[in-house]
């Protein structure tokens, strides 16, 4: 395998490229590649994608290098983990409440407060000063979690409001994930040019700061407020911010509850093999090129994105099949845990994981703005990242002590755990034919149940 390694992950990243291409071309020729849409419609969309796009730009161009910023600080393993824990039990602390002022304030206000508090973040790389960069830390978790929820939370509310087709929103759903694959192999080569033509590590991270005001300016001149505030327009939890909102709606409908469980399983996972599929390939691939695997393992969650619609059409919608993706994908991360597994078996399983991904976000932004009350959809959305962050953090803090095999394992029972929850998700979901009307209208209901408590309880 040997020097061989580069130009087989070349090969790959090519031929993954080409049966993307090879999909789009037999989807555009069998007409499932979407519906007919309106010249509104795209422009809408694409506002959305070009903001959208130039925040995750700004995201991808840290990763690689936030770890070798802080090895060129002459920091510790132990202190590194430290920033990085710092990282995720911020987004966990924070979250909540960043999904509260989204909802009560306004999501565009709170995708203006993501770029600058990320600015902020990118700056504080300038310092080799511990607590400077962990004060960097701190203001990047919370970015972090402005990004999974406040962005889509208004393009959906948005979506709703120019009453568009809600099967339209799977499409922006899916382009969203490729673009993302697409920026995500760009950023990584952007990354690179600025950090050798500089020569310096802080490099990308003033790109990012770039494409971040790019990003607000785009923002603060083209987006329309929208908030969480139809059914909660006063009483008691417009004073007290939509937290107890939504507790109370986990409470009245467990669903969305188990849902959130599912998708803190899975993303949990998945951000546990974001660390782990270094440490497991390297012996197997010498020198192991990780640009070129990050490239393909990108491609991969594309073509899982492009085949949303496909699978769609003969499975039905991902409340059905969602289930059946995620115990796949605990076979994906549970085989390689497996003693004398053969290298081209393990780099298939990541492969596939990786596809599995690119079906995964779509997916379920699709049902989770199906079943998610609006009044509250960026809180619930954060409530959702407060366990997955948790996990995170516990897999982080027993690295040293547990074999990655076994971190591999834990893995596959947390995807097992999704697949589980799915199906008690999918048991709790009424006929899908009625599904879409029904749902609806028992969110409204409750939300209007809790308004009048609400105002029973300002009354007393």
């Amino acid at each position: 395998l040997g020097s061989s390694s580069a130009m087989l992950f070349d090969f790959l990243f090519f031929a993954l490229c080409g049966l993307y291409a090879a999909i789009q071309l037999a989807q555009n020729r069998s007409k499932t590649a979407g519906s007919p849409t309106t010249s509104d419609f795209k422009k809408f969309q694409r506002l959305y994608l070009v903001v959208y796009f130039c925040s995750v730009m700004a995201d991808w161009l840290q990763g690689p290098y936030v770890y070798a910023l802080y090895d060129y600080y002459k920091f510790t393993k132990k202190e590194i983990g430290v920033l990085f824990i710092v990282g995720f039990g911020s987004s966990a602390v924070f979250g909540v409440f960043a999904g509260s002022f989204a909802d009560k304030y306004g999501r565009k206000l709170s995708c203006l407060v993501y770029c600058v508090t990320y600015i902020v973040s990118c700056l504080t790389k300038h310092s080799p000063n511990f607590n400077v960069l962990l004060f960097g830390r701190l203001t990047g978790g919370i970015a972090t979690s402005i990004l999974f929820s406040s962005f889509e939370s208004w393009m959906v509310a948005e979506h709703g409001k120019h009453f568009y087709p809600s099967e339209w929103l799977s499409q922006t759903f899916s382009l969203a994930t490729v673009g993302n694959g697409i920026v995500a192999i760009a950023a990584g080569w952007l990354g690179a040019l600025v950090r050798d033509s500089f020569d310096s590590l802080v490099a990308p991270f003033d790109l990012a700061i770039v494409f971040l005001a790019l990003a607000m300016a785009v923002i603060w001149f083209t987006w329309a407020e929208n908030k969480g505030e139809s059914s909660l327009a006063s009483g008691r939890y417009d004073d007290n911010g939509k937290v107890q909102a939504a507790i109370e709606i986990f409470k009245r409908d467990p669903k969305i509850l188990v849902l959130g469980m599912a998708q803190s399983c899975f993303e949990g996972a998945m951000y546990i093999f974001v660390f782990m599929w270094t440490p497991k390939l390297e012996p197997l691939f010498k020198p192991l090129p990780h640009g070129q695997v990050f490239g393909c393992f990108m491609a991969c969650m594309v073509i899982g994105s492009s085949l949303v619609k496909s699978i769609t059409t003969l499975r039905g919608p991902p409340v059905v099949f969602m289930r059946e993706v995620f115990l796949l994908a605990a076979v994906c991360l549970g085989v390689p845990a497996m003693a004398g597994i053969n290298a081209y078996i393990t780099l298939f399983c990541f492969f596939l994981f990786e596809l599995i991904c690119g079906v995964y976000w779509p997916s379920m932004a699709t049902i989770k703005s199906k079943y998610v009350p609006e009044e509250v959809r960026a809180t619930v959305y954060n409530f959702f990242r407060i366990p997955l962050n948790l996990i995170v953090i516990f897999v982080l803090s027993n690295l040293g002590t547990v074999s990655d095999d076994s971190v591999f394992l834990v893995c596959a029972f947390l995807l097992g755990a999704a697949g589980f929850l799915q199906h008690i998700f999918a048991s709790m979901v009424r006929e899908r034919s009625e599904g879409s009307v029904e749902t609806k209208s028992e969110n409204e209901a409750m939300m209007k149940d809790m308004k009048q408590e609400s105002e029973d309880a300002s009354a007393a």
